[in-house]
């Protein structure tokens, strides 16, 4: 079952008396089972223009070149196609490792390769960071007549949220740097659902609407090692993200510096 959203009202005289009447009232429930080839006809057109319109392109991450490998200097275009993929596969991953690895130097890079620049949004979370400067709070605001009231703003993940349903078609990226200085729980709050349930739909705590998220956003952590252990993050949070290793004795990390050094003829 689905809903048709027609520009201009129905002209419902064409339906058989006394249906035509009875269903001006939103206050009747009403048997059209007599109707069904008057609302056939009725419907048709609608149904005509909706099939023939031309269905949304749906949003993909633009595939990891041997370019953008070499741009990185890393050895392996493999590691990071086998990081796109992931991506896309599971919605949200995170990058970690000890201080210094190029985690964040690495999302924003990949990030601006696999969509386009003006999709891609970097937040950094800090202690005192709240899921009303994420998602959505009550702000204060100073009115014309000098009183002060509040009203209900977005945060940075529903505005680009938002964004990225009116555009299906392009994929939306936000990067949170240093995701495990914040308070992961108080940050997302119900959003820890939809992270793993992104085919269903959850009621908000300020606005009381029902929210989902798009299938073309993505998320990219980065979390130093050195500040908290893996073994320290939320259960929900391990559940939900893949956690990606960029370690100084691994690939991709291992070896960057010399192969920097021979870039720069050094």
């Amino acid at each position: 079952m689905r809903w048709l959203n027609p520009d201009q009202p129905l002209d419902l005289a064409e339906l058989p008396q006394p249906l035509a009447s009875l269903t001006q009232s939103q206050d009747d429930v009403v048997d059209l089972t007599g109707a069904r080839d008057a609302l056939e006809r009725l419907y048709a057109p609608l149904l005509t223009e909706e099939l023939a319109a031309p269905p949304v392109p749906a949003a993909q991450l633009a595939p990891v070149t041997t370019a953008l490998a070499e741009d990185l200097l890393f050895d392996d275009p493999g590691w990071l196609a086998d990081l796109a993929d992931l991506l896309a596969e599971r919605g949200q991953v995170i990058l970690y490792g000890p201080p210094g690895t190029g985690k964040t130097y690495l999302a924003r890079q990949l990030a601006m390769h696999l969509t386009e620049p003006h999709a891609v949004q970097l937040v950094q979370f800090h202690p005192s960071y709240t899921y009303e400067d994420f998602f959505e709070g009550f702000r204060p605001k100073s009115t014309l007549d000098g009183r002060l009231e509040f009203e209900l703003r977005p945060g940075a993940f529903r505005s680009l949220a938002e964004e990225a349903r009116e555009h299906p078609s392009t994929a939306y990226i936000l990067i949170i740097d240093e995701i495990n200085r914040g308070n992961l729980a108080k940050i997302f709050g119900e959003l820890y659902f939809l992270l793993e349930y992104r085919d269903q739909r959850i009621r908000l705590q300020y606005s009381q609407e029902d929210f989902t998220l798009p299938d073309n956003l993505y998320v990219i952590g980065t979390m130093n090692t050195a500040d908290r252990s893996i073994a320290l993050v939320d259960a929900a949070m391990r559940r939900q993200f893949a956690f990606v290793e960029m370690h100084p004795q691994k690939p991709p990390v291992a070896g960057l510096l010399r192969r920097w050094l021979v870039r720069q003829g050094i």
